[in-house]
């Protein structure tokens, strides 16, 4: 807005006549007045800008919304995907532990049975070691009977003599 007294005074010290002057102030403010915002212009657009603000906020809290039921949604599953899979990991080692038992207990059976055959085969050993020595210890203390053959007589008059007495 302008001061239209002030600007029709300069053109009236200007030499203008009076009655051009004031028509010249008014015209020049009717023109700059109608692209010139108000109060109540800005107060509008500040209002219209509100609303358009509060249908954006409101618009941009519903996609959070939606997104955060999303996101939970997705966290679910991924438990429960991952619930299921340690159960199945779970289960499936659960079966291989049962088929180690199974390996083990075999093989701890079959390691008994040759414990069982090498100590009876050590048992048989040793009688049979125990028997050679003492047929060994029988050989060396007692006195040898010599063949009732007459070469062997022959061979050996001592023995002979010892046997007829």
């Amino acid at each position: 807005m302008i001061d239209t007294l002030r600007y029709a005074g300069r053109l009236k010290a200007a030499g203008v006549r009076p009655n051009h002057a004031e028509a010249m102030s008014r015209a020049l403010n009717d023109e700059l007045a109608g692209g010139v915002a108000t109060k109540d212009d800005l107060g509008q657009a500040v209002d219209i800008l509100d609303g358009k603000l509060a249908n954006a906020v409101a618009k941009l809290e519903g996609n959070i919304g939606r997104l955060e039921t999303k996101v939970d949604g997705l966290e679910t599953k991924i438990e429960n995907d991952v619930g299921r899979a340690v159960a199945e990991m779970k289960g499936e080692l659960a079966t291989m532990d049962a088929k180690f038992d199974a390996k083990f207990s075999a093989m701890d059976e079959k390691f008994d049975a040759l414990r069982d055959r090498f100590d009876t085969q050590g048992r048989y050993v040793f009688m049979v070691l125990a028997l050679i020595a003492a047929l060994g210890l029988y050989n060396a203390v007692s006195p040898h009977i010599p063949a009732k053959t007459p070469a062997a007589a022959a061979a050996n008059p001592a023995v002979a003599q010892t046997r007829d007495t």
